[in-house]
């Protein structure tokens, strides 16, 4: 239930509307319920609370209980949906295993097995960033990507700006595990190459922003981190770009 204090019989029912007048609960309580349930089924269905849209689902913001979610929700028909939920389900163990890791969004769960809530935050897309230090932020983003990679974690896609936020204290944190690769125990060659192709791109990505897509400009100690897979070479070499041996 959504507060420790019912209503009468006769009182309005309660609703995601007016939560801000609630007793705040945790969050884990809060998206078990299932009044938390029918609200997404709810927003999506009525085009409610929409933070964003993309071809992969839509973004829902919850504000009341005394948080900020956001709600990552798969869209899209038969085969197109199931490969979406899927997807969330690979970022909800992305996230298990992340669990408690600086730079990385706080992950409270799936809702109704296929509704991702995680962790809002405040700040701005990397592109629309300005630095009081870059340097000292450009040190903490290694340390963030270095940090998931020790959980056998990689991201996948951290070329793209939009899935890098800086946090309005100047931090750094990486948001869509969407592409991510997760270690699996045992023998599982094609997963460990993947794993290992992706912790390439997100160094790769690291080198690449830090010097604005100029690798030549790399310091000695940054291009030993610069380290192109096989189909990052042949995409340079076609550019008219060189290679890293």
């Amino acid at each position: 239930m959504l507060s420790t204090t019912l209503p009468s019989a006769n009182a309005k029912p309660l609703s995601f509307a007016n939560a801000q007048t609630w007793r705040p609960l945790p969050v884990k309580l809060l998206i078990d319920d299932a009044d938390f349930l029918r609200w997404i089924e709810r927003s999506l269905d009525k085009g409610e609370n929409v933070l964003a849209r993309s071809n992969q689902g839509t973004l829902l913001k919850f504000s009341g209980e005394g948080k900020e979610l956001l709600v990552k929700c798969p869209m899209g028909e038969r085969l197109v949906l199931l490969a979406r939920k899927r997807t969330l389900q690979r970022e909800y163990q992305a996230y298990q295993r992340m669990e408690g890791l600086p730079g990385v969004p706080e992950c409270y769960g799936l809702v109704g097995g296929h509704y991702l809530a995680i962790e809002f935050l405040r700040g701005v897309p990397f592109r629309e960033a300005q630095f009081a230090d870059r340097e000292r932020w450009f040190d903490e983003f290694l340390q963030v990507i270095r940090g998931f990679h020790g959980r056998g974690v990689s991201h996948g896609d951290l070329k793209s700006k939009a899935n890098i936020i800086v946090t309005e204290d100047e931090g750094v944190c990486v948001v869509d595990f969407g592409t991510a690769f997760v270690h699996k125990r045992g023998f599982h060659p094609a997963n460990d190459f993947m794993l290992d192709f992706a912790r390439r791109l997100d160094l790769n990505a690291w080198v690449k922003h830090k010097y604005h897509g100029r690798y030549e400009d790399a310091s000695k100690e940054d291009r030993q981190i610069l380290r192109y897979s096989w189909v990052e070479q042949v995409v340079r070499k076609a550019r008219g770009g060189q290679g890293v041996s």
